[in-house]
């Protein structure tokens, strides 16, 4: 089974026809915080799969919510049950962010049926809603939606959080069971810098009398989540905090999986030779000879946990170089993440950051100026990545930081 959504059938062209459609239309990807202006154009889709006794699954966090996600998916989907599971944001292809299982198979979203679901959403935009006012996101998950229902004998929904999660689109479906995959600093605009700030948004994704299934390490936000769940009433389920932060994942999907089907004779050894590749998580591929390894460490945490990995596993390519680039965020946090990818790698591979050309790129100017701040020999800044990738000796390159910097070098490989 692989989950590599949307790469088997990956078109450039309708990729861009679609991409530009929706930015002309929604705008780009940004968070658009509106529970009650959008709760009519969701309501007719909860009461359907309320009554089809589909259950909703959340998953929330900082990071691991994509492979969890996945994770549990194909733990579903392997004891025969069907699956629809929204994630955001796409690397590759748009029609990963749509994933369905049918007969104990992944199932691929065509193009086709990607446009008619948008033409659908439109019209009830227009039609049935008055010409309500959507995000990118928010259409998009409404697509999502009419593509689930269209999608026969459906068990469960399985919606990534976005961003945050009380203000999420996905919130306006009642969870009948939810996890916070982890806790720690991004988005701070919009989440806060406080740890408590940022678990009370993730948090209201659980439900009363419901479960919600954490692995936090710091015993601040077990107590935390303990206080809120005993108010609220909600069924704390907290699993031990596993070292490694990719299996620790993979542990979080499996309880969460027991309790979803108690009857299942699947054992969690052979649950994971169920388990695939993840879309810019660990993700290998060739060009012109050299192995580009993806992994879409993003923020300060996602990269002191994929340098960790390094340490701890033994399937984990050693790369000869880097190529990284940051999406938008504080100048103070690019450095430390540039920082402990130097100390990591220093002397062991090389390091070249760079820019690329996307609304949420980091200024190219402010990577470069950082660059003479923290170099210590072995820290490059290229203007022009794709040069920078044809002409590099290296035969195994690390490609890392934003998800879309990631996108953004596989459709050049693809192209």
């Amino acid at each position: 089974m692989n989950l590599i959504k949307g790469s088997e059938d990956y078109n450039q062209l309708e990729e861009a026809s679609i991409m530009d459609h929706l930015i002309q239309h929604y705008g780009f990807e940004v968070f658009t915080p509106g529970l009650e202006r959008t709760r009519p154009v969701y309501a007719p889709f909860i009461k359907y799969f309320k009554e089809a006794g589909v259950k909703v699954v959340t998953i929330a966090g900082t990071n691991g919510k994509g492979q969890t996600a996945h994770t549990l998916s194909t733990l579903l989907t392997g004891s025969g049950k069907s699956c629809a599971l929204w994630t955001s944001p796409h690397i590759l292809s748009i029609k990963e962010r749509f994933n369905l299982s049918k007969d104990n198979e992944s199932y691929e979203v065509s193009y086709k049926e990607l446009k008619e679901a948008m033409g659908l959403a439109e019209k009830i935009l227009k039609d049935e809603m008055g010409g309500v006012r959507v995000s990118f996101y928010e259409f998009l998950f409404l697509v999502f939606l009419i593509i689930a229902k269209n999608h026969q004998g459906l068990n469960y929904l399985l919606l990534e959080v976005g961003l945050g999660g009380r203000l999420d689109a996905v919130n306006h479906f009642d969870a009948d069971c939810a996890c916070i995959t982890s806790i720690s600093r991004d988005h701070q605009s919009i989440l806060g810098s406080r740890y408590d700030q940022i678990l009370s948004e993730k948090i209201a994704v659980a439900r009363k009398k419901h479960p919600l299934f954490t692995n936090f390490e710091l015993n601040y936000l077990n107590q935390m989540t303990a206080q809120y769940c005993e108010k609220e009433e909600i069924d704390w389920r907290a699993i031990n905090p596993h070292a490694n932060y990719f299996e620790a994942n993979n542990e979080l999907a499996w309880e969460m999986f027991k309790y979803l089907c108690p009857d299942s004779d699947l054992t969690f050894q052979s649950a994971k030779r169920l388990l695939p590749l993840y879309k810019g998580r660990r993700e290998i591929m060739t060009f012109e000879g050299k192995s580009l390894i993806f992994i879409g460490a993003h923020n300060i945490d996602g990269v002191r946990r994929m340098l960790q990995s390094y340490l701890e596993s033994q399937d984990l390519i050693f790369p000869e170089s880097l190529l990284v680039s940051f999406s938008q965020r504080p100048l103070g946090e690019i450095v430390v993440m540039t920082k402990s990818l130097v100390d990591f790698f220093e002397g062991k591979a090389k390091l070249t950051l760079t820019s690329f050309d996307h609304p949420k790129a980091m200024d190219s100017e402010a990577i470069r100026s950082m660059c003479t701040k923290v170099n210590k020999g072995m820290l490059n800044f290229a203007f022009d990545w794709k040069s920078e990738l044809k002409n590099s000796k290296s035969q195994t390159i690390l490609v890392c930081g934003s998800y879309y910097f990631i996108g953004e070098v596989q459709r050049f490989i693809h192209a």
